[in-house]
């Protein structure tokens, strides 16, 4: 007998699964808390800035989506040293490893708690780009959320974007 797949919403519930994933991740990995700030809901075509970027696809049966963490150079440069050691000196290669282990970190833990409420995801192929102030494009024009993170007065986000034809979540 097949469980029935339950589709993504982009809602709340998804909002405190990445916020949970990437303070978990954070503060287990590095040691350090971060501060979630108000998640915002969007339609259309977004730009994330950031010079580090972890992607990974949310892949479902009939499912279009893609899990973005975007983090400054800098934010892995004072990060960094609380598992690597103060003496070492912090290159773009570390800080990009770092990114991609960190995707892959929250976007299993989320992968876990969509799972147990029935939404089938399966691990997607992850890749990173990176470049100074580089920008992510996402090119779907369906809904999205973006949950904005703070760590000692620099940001960085998550972002979600859903095929518009298979989201399902509230239009704000």
């Amino acid at each position: 007998m097949s469980v029935m797949q339950k589709q993504i919403s982009l809602d709340e519930t998804l909002a405190k699964d990445i916020v949970n994933a990437v303070v978990s991740s954070m503060s287990h990995t590095f040691n350090v808390d971060v501060k979630p700030g108000n998640t915002e809901y969007g339609e259309g075509m977004v730009s994330l800035g950031g010079d580090i970027s972890g992607i990974i696809g949310l892949v479902q049966d009939q499912l279009d989506g893609t899990l973005i963490l975007c983090m400054p150079f800098e934010t892995l440069r004072e990060i960094l040293p609380h598992v690597l050691g103060k003496t070492v000196e912090i290159t773009h290669e570390m800080a990009t490893d770092a990114v991609g282990e960190l995707t892959n970190m929250i976007f299993g833990q989320v992968k876990r708690e969509l799972n147990l409420r029935s939404h089938q995801i399966k691990l997607g192929v992850p890749c990173v780009v990176s470049g100074k102030g580089h920008f992510v494009c996402q090119f779907y024009r369906g809904r999205n959320m973006i949950v904005p993170f703070h760590l000692d007065g620099k940001m960085f986000q998550v972002y979600v974007g859903l095929n518009d034809s298979v989201a399902e979540g509230p239009r704000r």
